[in-house]
């Protein structure tokens, strides 16, 4: 298996992992006002079509990043910490951006020139909140991912003498 295969299954169950983390701080943080049945917040929400999308965006972006991390830790023998927070970081901002760029297409375009401010409400709110929220869970999933493709890296190594 080469570097950019190891980097990117390891970076798609990263993403995954990420994913469910930010489902149950949702869910934590709606539960405050409704209790346990928060839990069930996504049937609610009417952009949910966004939101999987998002999850998709996520997904696409952590493959498309892990293969570079895969090359970077595996190969250039670069520090695993600092590539896993890295990717970790460009993962979260790529995927948020192509996820709200599917809400401002069905929704926020046709508010360009009212009061209502699209830009704000479909790019920098969900990159603030996402990127406050998900900080610390970035670079805990992040150092993860790096250790995992240095590990996975290694074996792949001692398979080859």
């Amino acid at each position: 298996m080469t570097s950019q295969q190891i980097g990117s299954q390891i970076a798609v169950k990263s993403v995954i992992i990420g994913i469910f983390i930010a489902y149950l701080i949702m869910s934590a943080l709606i539960g405050l006002d409704e209790g346990i049945t928060a839990i069930f917040w996504l049937a609610e929400v009417e952009y949910w079509p966004q939101l999987l999308f998002g999850a998709f965006a996520l997904t696409l972006m952590g493959f498309i990043f892990g293969r570079l991390a895969g090359v970077e830790i595996i190969e250039r023998n670069k520090d695993h910490n600092w590539v896993g927070i890295k990717y970790g970081f460009l993962t979260l901002i790529s995927g948020t951006i192509i996820g709200s760029t599917v809400g401002f297409l069905l929704e926020g375009l046709d508010n360009i020139g009212t009061q209502d401010h699209s830009i704000k409400d479909y790019y920098l709110k969900p990159l603030f909140l996402l990127t406050f929220f998900g900080s610390i869970p970035v670079v805990l999933v992040g150092l993860w991912f790096g250790r995992k493709i240095k590990k996975a890296g290694k074996t792949e190594r001692s398979r080859e003498f």
